[in-house]
This record gives C-alpha cells, sequence and structure tokens, in this order.
C-alpha cells in the first residue's frame, strides 16, 4: 500500500518510487510544478550595459533577457511572432534591435514589433505581434522567471527569503565559472540530497571536518528552507561571504549555497532531461576573480562534493527502480527533505492517478 506524505515527520512516508521512475509523473510535474513557480533566470551582471542580453532554457522554453535602451531588464519568449522562428542562437550578446533569422521581422528591446517587411498591403494590428513576455523579478540582484501568468509574486511565495542575504554585497557579484553535469537519476533525487546532510559523515568525509557539524541548523518556510552550519575552527563569521556555510533551498529545484572559503556564492539548479536524467548547473559567483589559487582550491572543494554526490544519486536511482522498494520513512532530521516532499505533493494532488490518497500511517 502507497501512503501520502504525512504532514507530521515522525509519522511520515517519502513520496512513492514511481514518481521518480516514469515519465507520466514528470509529465505532469513539468505543468504543475516547472511551469507555474518562480525559476532562476541568471544575475544583474549578465545584462550590466544597455543592449547586453543572455538566452535561458526556462521549463522547456528558450527565454531571452535583455536590458533595453532605458536601461529597464525584460524577459521575451525567444520567438518571433510572426512564423515561430527562435530569434536568437547565441547564449549572450549585445543588440540594439532584435531581428528574425526567418523573414526579417525585427523588434525594440521593449518587445515592441518594430518592422515587419513581408506585410506590406495588409492591414494587421501592430501590437498583437509584440513579443510575449513571461513574468520576472529581480531580487537581491538574481533574476527570476515565472511562466504563470497569474502568478503571485517572489515577496508572496518567498517572503522574507532574501533577509539572510542583506548583509552581503550580492549585486557586486560576478561569474567565475558555470558547470554544467548530466547525471543519471531523476531530478527530485538531486534535491532529496541537497537538502539533508544525514549522508555527509559517509559520503562527504572532508567537508565534515571543515564544519561544526554539532551545531547544524535547519529551517523550513513556506517555500523555502535553509541549512546552515559554523566553522570548525570557531572563527565563522556569518556576516561575511566565505566565513560560514548556509545553504539555502528554493522550491522547486534552485539552491543558493555560501561556501567556507573566500566570499563565494553558489546557484545550483536541478534540471529534468527525462524522468531518469538531470543536468545540473553549477554557477560560481566571487566577488573578486583575481585570486587564482584560491580559487583553484574552492573549486577542488566543490567538485569533489559533487562528484560524491553524483555517484550516490545514480545509485539511489537504480534502487527506486528495483521492485524491493516502494516507499521509505523519514528520519526526525530529515525536515528540509519532508518539507519539500509536501510542496511536491501538494502541487500534483490535482493529478489524483500520481498521488495515493490514503493517509495511513504503518
Amino acid at each position: 500500500m502507497e501512503h501520502k506524505v504525512h504532514p507530521e515527520l515522525s509519522k511520515s512516508h517519502t513520496l512513492p518510487s514511481r514518481l521518480y521512475t516514469t515519465k507520466e509523473a514528470l509529465n505532469v510535474e513539468q505543468e504543475k510544478i516547472f511551469e507555474k513557480t518562480w525559476l532562476f533566470a541568471g544575475h544583474v551582471s549578465q545584462v550590466k550595459n544597455n543592449g547586453d542580453f543572455f538566452t535561458k532554457d526556462i521549463a522547456g522554453h528558450s527565454i531571452l533577457i535583455s536590458k533595453g535602451i532605458d536601461g529597464v531588464i525584460r524577459a521575451f519568449y525567444n520567438v518571433c511572432t510572426h512564423r515561430a522562428a527562435k530569434l536568437e542562437e547565441r547564449e549572450c550578446g549585445n543588440k540594439k534591435m532584435l531581428q528574425c533569422p526567418y523573414h526579417a521581422w525585427t523588434f525594440s528591446l521593449d518587445g515592441q514589433l518594430h518592422r515587419a517587411p513581408n506585410m506590406k498591403g495588409l492591414e494587421y494590428n501592430v501590437g498583437d505581434f509584440c513579443l510575449k513576455q513571461p513574468k520576472l523579478e529581480i531580487v537581491a540582484s538574481f533574476i527570476f522567471i515565472n511562466l504563470d501568468e497569474n502568478a503571485s509574486s517572489m515577496s508572496e511565495v518567498f517572503g522574507n527569503l532574501f533577509d539572510g542575504f542583506k548583509d552581503y554585497p550580492l549585486e557586486e557579484l560576478k561569474i567565475a565559472r558555470v558547470q554544467e553535469d548530466i547525471v543519471k537519476c531523476n531530478w527530485k533525487v538531486t534535491v532529496d540530497n541537497y537538502l539533508e546532510c544525514d549522508h555527509c559523515p559517509t559520503i562527504h568525509k572532508g567537508f565534515v571536518n571543515t564544519l561544526d557539524m554539532d551545531n547544524y541548523e535547519i529551517t523550513t518556510f513556506d517555500n523555502y528552507s535553509y541549512q546552515g552550519v559554523p566553522l570548525r575552527s570557531g572563527t565563522s563569521e556569518p556576516d561575511k561571504l566565505g566565513q560560514s556555510a548556509k545553504y539555502y533551498f528554493i522550491y522547486p529545484n534552485m539552491w543558493i549555497s555560501v561556501n567556507p572559503g573566500l566570499p563565494n556564492v553558489s546557484v545550483n539548479q536541478s534540471i529534468p532531461i527525462d524522468h531518469e536524467t538531470t543536468k545540473l548547473i553549477y554557477t560560481t559567483y566571487f566577488l573578486d576573480l583575481n585570486d587564482l589559487e584560491a580559487q583553484k582550491k574552492f573549486y577542488a572543494f566543490l567538485d569533489q562534493v559533487r562528484e560524491e554526490d553524483f555517484v550516490i544519486c545514480e545509485n539511489v536511482q537504480q534502487g527506486l527502480q528495483s521492485k524491493g522498494y516502494t516507499q521509505g520513512r523519514f528520519s526526525l532530521t530529515e525536515n528540509c527533505v519532508h518539507h519539500f516532499h509536501l510542496l511536491v505533493q501538494h502541487a500534483l494532488e490535482s493529478a489524483q492517478a500520481y498521488i495515493p490518497l490514503t493517509v495511513e500511517v504503518k
């Protein structure tokens, strides 16, 4: 018998394994989760100058984010409104005007149709063919996109999430490295793994040696959760980047990490490719890009932890496909994973074929 995720941690089973192993489940998640939530797109430093743009895949849709001649950052679906050609293939660049490569329609950087050369002699409403815009919000210098026209604002959904960063000069961050990896597991496996550190003493021995694990802090909020731990050395200064370990999970698939070392912030995303394959994107930001030796040591630390996680996540995916496993139970320290499973369950409740109705606990 399958069980729903119980609101009480001590009584709760995990999500059923079929939500990690079937194409049908991912299809529902795409509609009910990814197309209706705020997703990370980038940082304001990527559109520093008027005319700067970059493209980003958001829930399977190519989105073009640009800074107009008026200095306003906007987002557009990266598709011409004439015959659906992709407007921009490049990942980034600078343009004074957007031009379709198919029939040379041009659009100003505020999305207005500027010129449609093959439409002479026809009567049509120019306003109907402006570029379509998903919702965009900039919070603490990070850019978020939501494809749902009726979505609530970031402040309504996440409240005071970024209060924990108020002492950090996030607007001064500079992209140092973008690392992409393909892992053979469901996207939720990678999120589950990130949201608890019970596995850290076993899997990440080097990581825990630097941290005071006896003072590990866990807090859950409506749509995000926080994990924090001071440095073992006792010299931790939480208000300074790199002087503590802070990990914020932002539902559904993003986490912001502040790791020990030189002043840094990492934004990580877990993006499903299919039901058993995930692209993990790790974007590392530093305040200063000049200390190459410190960066090298920092990357070595991050990469070791990442690779250790890849191995165990792929191991878990194989186990989820076994007939010997249907659901697990939460430990009393897996608060953040339990919180995540409740959010997923809530999003999928209208698709009752994927969420069991019983809440019985054995």
